[in-house]
């Protein structure tokens, strides 16, 4: 992943967008035509070209031509691949979030994407591709140009290439993509956009193809969770302890299909869920602790599924979770306070459990001093499983830290990597794991 490439790229977006600006305010005019047209300014679009042979971008200045104004020259974006993570910018609130392709092993950040923020949590997507034109990140996005007073614009993105012409998909007004981890996937031949909707109540498609929505149906009692097996879609119903399959037909419309009634009399739902793609296995550790894996291989389970632990402990609490794609480990955070780490005193995250995805059984304590960290942000495993990171904050020198990546081998829990974060990137918060599109 090249970050060179990543700093050409925004500085020749910001030339463009510039250059854009500029002839639009040249060619307004007060003219009787602008008062026909009710007001209405067309903003025209500024050509540009892709970088040739002794152009340069970010790096030894080119030489001045004889053409005013000088051409445009945008590059594309590195593919992310197989062995990258991407990382989101931490906060809440932010009218953008960036988003970065990053090599873990190296902390180098490459491809650079700036994307609209979810209604709670940022809902992002990143894709392995080989080419710059495949599809590289998708997010669902809400745009508010006059802050939370004014009308909203709900939208589902999808960039890749040069990154000034995203293919988007605009929602309906009455849309809203639920933003928790879990409530909404892509499926995997990429074809559609799947969420649980808080204001229908239940699962709402977008086709990525014709950039619409192409069906919804609504489902109260169930939910919010969208594990997704190809064009098959699981869920949770806690109070009438059901476990859910929804279809996608060949045009996009969900519909319900069965519902099994195997989830014991004590369970509890939660707000976060994980799933491991390759093994069709879904991960949710309910607020009680119970520790469930779901395996829908062969569709909705007929007996009735026992939680294969409980991750409740003494003297702290447990938090995010996540399975690796082959469903053979998972990880849970824990907080230095029992107060649930959803309260705003809910303490700071001081370990992860590394354990065994099938019998629970402990494989590894991931503290901060095991870790060499001073504070931990966010998990995610490699693409292949073998590798779960940590991003976090690490050793305080003169006063400061600096964002460090460390990578465990999810075999063992042994360190493999540390490296701090570089590059152009904004407040590293939340690690994800690329999917891979078939």
């Amino acid at each position: 992943m090249s970050t060179s490439r990543s700093r050409r790229l925004s500085r020749s977006a910001a030339v463009a967008v510039s250059l854009a600006a500029t002839l639009a305010i040249a060619g307004c005019s007060s003219s009787g035509d602008d008062d026909a047209s009710n007001g209405e300014v067309t903003y025209p679009t500024v050509p540009f070209t892709a970088p040739t042979d002794g152009i340069s971008l970010g790096h030894d200045d080119q030489e001045i031509g004889d053409t005013i104004p000088e051409p445009v020259h945008v590059g594309e974006i590195d593919p992310i691949t197989s062995t990258d993570l991407l990382v989101v910018a931490g906060g809440f609130g932010k009218l953008e979030l960036g988003v970065n392709a990053i090599d873990p092993t190296t902390g180098v950040a490459g491809s650079r994407f700036v994307v609209g923020p979810g209604i709670w949590d940022p809902v992002i997507h990143g894709f392995v591709g080989d080419t710059p034109d495949d599809p590289a990140v998708l997010a669902a996005e809400v745009w508010r140009p006059r802050g939370s007073r004014g009308a909203a614009d709900f939208t589902v993105s999808t960039y890749s290439g040069n990154l000034l012409e995203p293919s988007e998909a605009m929602l309906p007004d009455y849309a809203r993509v639920h933003s928790r981890p879990g409530s909404n996937a892509v499926t995997s031949d990429g074809r559609y956009f799947v969420t649980w909707d808080d204001g229908l109540y239940g699962v709402r498609v977008v086709d990525l193809e014709a950039k619409k929505e192409s069906g919804a149906v609504q489902i109260i009692g169930c939910g919010p969770f969208t594990w997704l097996d190809g064009h098959e879609i699981y869920s949770v119903c806690e109070e009438t302890r059901e476990l859910i399959q929804i279809s996608i037909d060949d045009s996009g419309v969900p519909s319900e299909t069965t519902r099994a009634k195997v989830l014991p009399d004590d369970f509890v739902s939660a707000r976060k869920v994980t799933w491991a793609a390759d093994a069709k296995k879904a991960l949710l550790v309910g607020e009680n602790g119970d520790v469930f894996v779901f395996d829908f291989a062969n569709g909705l389970p007929s007996e009735t599924v026992a939680p294969i632990g409980n991750a409740g402990q003494d003297g702290g609490r447990f938090s995010e979770n996540v399975i690796d794609n082959t469903g053979t480990r998972l990880a849970i955070e824990y907080t230095d306070s029992a107060i649930h780490p959803d309260s705003a005193r809910g303490g700071s995250v001081v370990k992860l459990e590394l354990h065994d995805a099938v019998t629970f059984a402990p494989v590894k304590t991931l503290d901060l001093a095991y870790l060499g960290l001073t504070g931990i942000d966010s998990m995610a495993f490699s693409v292949d499983g073998k590798t779960l990171y940590v991003l976090g904050d690490g050793p305080e020198v003169d006063g400061e830290t600096a964002k460090t990546i460390v990578g465990v081998a999810a075999a063992t829990g042994d360190k493999v990597s540390s490296a701090e974060v570089s590059g152009t990137v904004d407040d590293p918060g939340t690690l994800l794991t690329p999917q891979v599109l078939r």
